[in-house]
């Protein structure tokens, strides 16, 4: 078994075989590369002469390319890298000696902040705000104190790999294996890297980056729940509460200047809005006591 092994996803990426190249000399020997590729089977060859193991990808998606590679790695660490040229090899391996440094205090995952030296046009002001909105909202969402959730630069543990290498991927880019980490009790982390404008073929999903960044924020809302049920389900009673106070406001509001009820049907929504919203609560309470048992038998494994 090799130390590391890093996988680089690539389609038609112009820099792909220099990226290959640039990994071999900083890391030398004790380096396994996998690319997983979805492209022509003349790019192919031409990634296959750097002498690394190329394989096709059989599905779709980055995620998706990322977990085939890690099936076939063999290393003690797993690490992805993008192939755009977008990320420095050198800063890379920083992020790899950090995982490293602390996988003995429980880290299963360590990334790249972009932000920690990012170029001037090295990314769009709307994708800038959208990578910020999403590490704000996975923030909030899951308690944690991440600067960039949206780096192509993850390495993870074995360790952490073999919790979730039978969960179907989905579309959340590296919020994909944050989200999954952080349910299984892993703890995640990134440090400062340098981030610089895209090298040669132009992004393949750049018009279709809205719909990926909305596609995004709902599955790190939708899988609150199984990480943070009491914010997400105490939310939503809250939310049902008001609605019930804002409409029995109403109602004692028409009854005091007119002597009549509004109505039983809004009085009796407004009881509903009530239990609900009490419910909502409980439950997410519940489910938050039954979550952290289970963090806790986790982690006497």
């Amino acid at each position: 078994m090799v130390e590391l092994s890093v996988i680089v996803a690539t389609k038609n990426e112009d820099n792909g075989p220099h990226i290959i190249r640039e990994l071999q000399k900083a890391f030398g020997g004790d380096l396994e590369i996998i690319v997983v590729d979805k492209s022509s089977p003349k790019y192919r060859k031409v990634l296959e002469d750097t002498g690394v193991k190329v394989v096709e990808q059989r599905s779709d998606g980055y995620e998706n390319a990322v977990m085939e590679g890690f099936a076939l790695a063999s290393g003690s660490i797993l690490a992805n890298i993008d192939a755009d040229g977008t990320h420095s090899v050198k800063d890379f391996k920083r992020v790899v000696d950090e995982l490293k440094r602390v996988r003995s205090q429980g880290y299963g995952l360590v990334t790249g902040n972009r932000y920690g030296n990012m170029s001037k046009d090295a990314m769009p002001g709307h994708i800038r705000f959208g990578n910020a909105f999403l590490t704000k909202l996975f923030n909030l969402l899951y308690r944690q104190k991440m600067h960039d959730v949206m780096s192509g630069d993850v390495v993870m543990t074995r360790e952490a790999y073999e919790e979730i290498k039978y969960v179907p991927p989905y579309r959340a880019g590296c919020l994909f294996f944050e989200i999954e980490l952080l349910r299984r009790g892993f703890r995640i982390r990134d440090i400062p890297i340098s981030y610089r404008a895209r090298q040669g073929t132009e992004s393949k999903i750049s018009r279709v980056k809205p719909i990926y960044g909305l596609t995004i924020a709902y599955n790190a809302i939708r899988y609150t729940r199984d990480y943070n049920p009491l914010l997400l389900f105490g939310t939503i009673g809250i939310v049902l509460i008001i609605g019930g106070l804002v409409i029995t406001g109403i109602l004692l509001s028409y009854l005091l200047q007119t002597g009549n009820l509004l109505g039983v049907g809004r009085a009796l929504i407004a009881f509903m809005l009530f239990t609900f919203g009490f419910l909502s609560i409980i439950a997410g309470l519940i489910l938050d006591l039954l979550l952290e048992i289970e963090k806790k038998l986790y982690r006497r494994k």
